[in-house]
């Protein structure tokens, strides 16, 4: 039976032998989240530079991610600290303790709790005073002082396609997987506003929407 698929990579899996040629029942779009969260750590420096100890919260395991965060904060010289979470009754405590162990501000990784929680979690994160990096564009809109990611419409888009491909004859595994080609970058000014932080230029000039 052929699988479209939405998200973490099959061949990562062993359900596909290379992004390019699958050779199995499975094709679709791929998400690479442990390089997109490596970049939002990478952007959050950027966006605020003065913060140099940052807070990853992530869901376990998730050791793709972590490696690739841990990579951006060593390039960009800034200390990273990861606070698993498997819940949703944990959050206040993961909080508590970003504060008390100093951090400035926060990366939230592509999860889909983390995502389904994304409002709840932003209005910790300004309570807590940190600026902090979502996962899709839109999530600046509940809070969050950016979110960025691939544009979620096409990738739906693609993957329609690629049903209607395999209706019309097409053998699953000569369907390459596809990767995201185009990217959201939101910002949320009133977040700023309510942080303190005045956003560099270079920034705002690289937003596709910045929310006022």
């Amino acid at each position: 039976m052929p699988i479209v698929i939405f998200g973490p990579d099959p061949v990562s899996f062993g359900l596909a032998a290379s992004l390019a040629h699958p050779g199995s029942n499975v094709t679709g779009v791929v998400i690479l989240a442990a390089a997109l969260d490596g970049k939002r750590v990478e952007k959050l420096h950027e966006t605020v530079p003065s913060a140099q100890r940052v807070a990853a919260l992530l869901v376990p395991p998730s050791p793709g991610s972590e490696r690739k965060m841990l990579a951006a904060a060593s390039n960009a010289g800034v200390e990273l600290r990861v606070y698993p979470v498997t819940g949703p009754d944990e959050y206040a405590a993961s909080f508590a303790k970003m504060r008390e162990d100093g951090a400035q501000a926060l990366a939230i990784t592509g999860n889909p709790m983390l995502y389904r929680d994304g409002e709840r979690l932003a209005k910790l994160a300004l309570d807590a005073g940190l600026p902090t990096a979502c996962e899709w564009a839109e999530m600046a809109r509940s809070g969050c002082l950016f979110g960025y990611g691939p544009d979620r419409a096409e990738l739906r888009r693609r993957v329609a396609y690629y049903i209607a491909r395999i209706f019309h004859g097409s053998a699953t595994g000569d369907l390459p997987l596809e990767q995201p080609s185009h990217y959201e970058f939101a910002i949320n000014l009133k977040i700023a506003k309510a942080l303190g932080l005045t956003i560099p230029q270079s920034i705002l000039a690289g937003a596709d929407e910045a929310i006022e």
